[in-house]
């Protein structure tokens, strides 16, 4: 049946025949653990699905902005199944934002928790199409919910059949350059992209969840291919708890972004040093809990020699590589040590190519298009049907290595192409630099550089800018004269980024000291 699964719906449905009474979700409330079944999930999705139904005849655009929680998951997923579209949004998106947003995805009705209330007022000063506002109130409201339209007397609202090729959801791109553009998914593409089995959870898998649900990239990851693979999935909530759930859950694997990589190895190398009478496997374990072995980092690179140390903690990091407009993902992680520091192995979903150094993609998972921009939409495709992802590199062994972004490339007086990301990947194996950002000033490279202020002190970094200069110096050998970097500033404040954890490049203006 898996290769027949062409709905959201339907993989629940698989899901729930294999693995009914089995955790699918924990999390902490009010200070206790609470646990859903995965039957108890799929009745909570038909329960939200038959309320939107019973509220809505017509099929409409539902804007959705919550935090990230059981209910949140089970109220996007009951909205997937009855048919509609919906639009989930950051929860820290500003009126002004929304406004703009909501409009340009004919937003009809609202979904929001009660803290969104009365920028929901301010919104609708600047855009009428709201014909209603739905406020969620706090997990009373969804237990009320979900125990009042189980009743088989509102099944007539289940919408048994959804059209698996009609958009049902819609993404907003991160903008890290450029106006954001609404990406649609079908519940075709979202199903396809979550029942590959070139990676599959193990059945005593626990994932951690630690990203904003609200992003494709979590959805699908941690909650579809959760259900596919029958594991279990721990949330994480306020990212402040981080440490302390990771100890209370003891997950076996997490996908997470490569900033938060980075933090976690400092604090567990930290460890290591407070605890010199531990091995570093113990060491570890008083960060990320006795069970953690498998980490998952996307959208953005992790160095080989983060990959390297993490090792030596008995915890093995790889990456995967996707794209929104791929719902999400086109490789997944190789945990064997096959070319580990790949960007991942190819999913096998879809049809991937290399033409002219860019990485297209066809089948299945891509999206239908951008909402309203049949031009972008266009432009966004070859004449034969694929997508142009924007990324550089190459494939090898089935294997993708990204070597940069198309929109990126420096381009010198000489003629020179240059990608800033693969000279800025050069830093990435040095603990004290957090984050780099290579651009053309004047036809030189410079770059801007926030170090790791913490790791500088728990090492005894006295002169940030000498240090900083050596490695730059190092670095500098290994690269042609016209791709050294000519000076450098250093930043006091880390670059602002999107909820994924990607930085905006656009808003990078270096200025010479």
């Amino acid at each position: 049946m898996a290769n027949n699964l062409t709905t959201v719906r339907n993989l629940i449905e698989f899901s729930v025949e294999k693995n009914g009474e089995k955790d699918f979700c924990r999390y902490i409330r009010d200070g206790e653990l609470s646990v859903k079944s995965y039957r108890e999930f799929y009745r909570d999705c038909i329960s939200v699905c038959r309320y939107i139904n019973s509220v809505t005849k017509e099929k409409i655009n539902i804007a959705f902005i919550g935090n990230t929680s059981y209910e949140y998951i089970a109220c996007l997923t009951g909205m997937i199944f009855s048919g509609n579209t919906v639009v989930p949004f950051s929860p820290d998106i500003t009126a002004e934002e929304a406004a703009v947003l909501f409009e340009d995805a004919d937003i009809q009705m609202l979904f929001c928790e009660e803290e969104f209330i009365d920028r929901a007022d301010e919104i609708s000063k600047s855009y009428d199409g709201i014909k209603s506002v739905v406020s969620l109130g706090d997990a009373a409201w969804f237990a009320e919910i979900f125990e009042r339209y189980s009743d088989e007397m509102y099944a007539e609202y289940s919408a048994e059949e959804c059209n698996p090729d009609e958009c049902a959801l819609i993404i907003y791109t991160s903008g890290t350059t450029g106006k954001r553009k609404g990406v649609m998914l079908s519940n075709r593409n979202l199903a396809a992209n979550s029942s590959y089995k070139v990676y599959s959870m193990d059945d005593d898998d626990i994932s951690f969840s630690v990203l904003p649900m609200h992003h494709i990239f979590c959805y699908a990851c941690d909650v579809l291919k959760t259900v596919f693979d029958g594991g279990t999935l721990c949330l994480n909530g306020e990212m402040v708890n981080l440490y302390k759930n990771l100890l209370i859950f003891e997950p076996t694997i997490m996908r997470i972004v490569p900033s938060l990589c980075k933090s976690i190895l400092t604090r567990i190398k930290i460890s290591e040093k407070r605890h010199p009478e531990l091995s570093a496997r113990e060491a570890a374990e008083l960060v990320v809990g006795k069970n953690f072995r498998r980490m998952i980092a996307g959208s953005a690179f992790l160095s080989g020699a983060v990959i390297d140390e993490f090792e030596k903690y008995g915890i093995t990091a790889r990456q995967g590589y996707g794209m929104s407009e791929c719902s999400p993902r086109i490789t997944t992680s190789d945990f064997s040590d096959k070319l580990k520091y790949s960007n991942g192995v190819l999913i096998g979903t879809d049809d991937v190519r290399v033409r002219g150094g860019e990485i297209q993609v066809k089948g299945p998972s891509v999206m239908l298009g951008y909402y309203k921009r049949e031009k972008e939409t266009a432009e966004a495709f070859t004449e034969d049907g694929y997508l142009c992802s924007g990324d550089l590199g190459y494939i090898k062994d089935n294997h993708i290595f990204l070597t940069g972004r198309k929109k990126n490339l420096v381009i010198l007086s000489n003629g020179e192409n240059i990608s800033p990301e693969e000279i800025e990947n050069r830093f990435a194996d040095e603990a004290v630099i957090k984050d780099v950002i290579v651009k053309a000033e004047v036809d030189s490279l410079v770059a801007e550089i926030f170090p790791d202020w913490l790791y500088a002190e728990m090492t005894g970094v006295e002169n940030m800018e000498e240090a900083l200069s050596e490695i730059i110096d190092k670095v500098n050998t290994t690269l042609k004269s016209d791709r050294q970097i000519h000076y450098f500033k250093i930043r006091e404040t880390p670059f602002r980024r999107t909820s994924t954890g990607k930085i905006i490049r656009e808003n990078f203006y270096f200025e010479e000291n």
